[in-house]
């Protein structure tokens, strides 16, 4: 008899979130590609949007690092690495946030842009969470027991 551990996430799930990953990523930057504005505030959303995704990776991985750890065990992330997560992914929304409120564009071209921003640090998220989990499942081969044993 096979007895195999099943995988938490299938093939499809795993395309999704690469495809909305990249799908965002390149909204993102091909809207700051063609924002009409100087070279500098186009600078100031392409670090935004950088940092977003980056702090938005790393408080995912903290946070799910911290969980599975517990109480009773060594944590892998010390309070202050989890502060800096915590805070640099704060910041990177606010400084997003902020300069999408101070840009001298429409209120739809504002709001593309605040959408994209939540669409990368969404699917930014269920990137990191999915790679982790198929890296995790990956050894899970399937089991054979004989009969006897069971």
């Amino acid at each position: 008899m096979i007895q195999s551990t099943r995988k938490r996430n299938t093939t499809a799930f795993t395309f999704m979130a690469w495809a909305s990953f990249i799908g965002a990523f390149l909204a993102m930057f091909i809207g700051i590609y063609t924002l009409e504005e100087s070279l500098s505030v186009k600078g100031y959303f392409a670090v935004c949007a950088l940092f977003l995704t980056m702090s938005a990776f790393v408080l995912q991985k903290v946070i799910r690092d911290n969980l599975e750890d517990g109480y009773d065990s060594r944590k892998r992330n010390t309070s202050a690495f989890t502060f800096l997560a915590w805070s640099s992914f704060a910041l990177a929304l606010l400084g997003m946030f902020i300069g999408i409120i101070n840009l001298e564009q429409l209120l739809s071209v504002k709001g593309y842009y605040a959408v994209t921003a939540l669409f990368l640090t969404m699917s930014s998220f269920v990137l990191q969470k999915t790679v982790r989990d198929n890296n995790d499942d990956e050894p899970l081969q399937p089991i054979e027991k004989n009969i006897e044993e069971l």
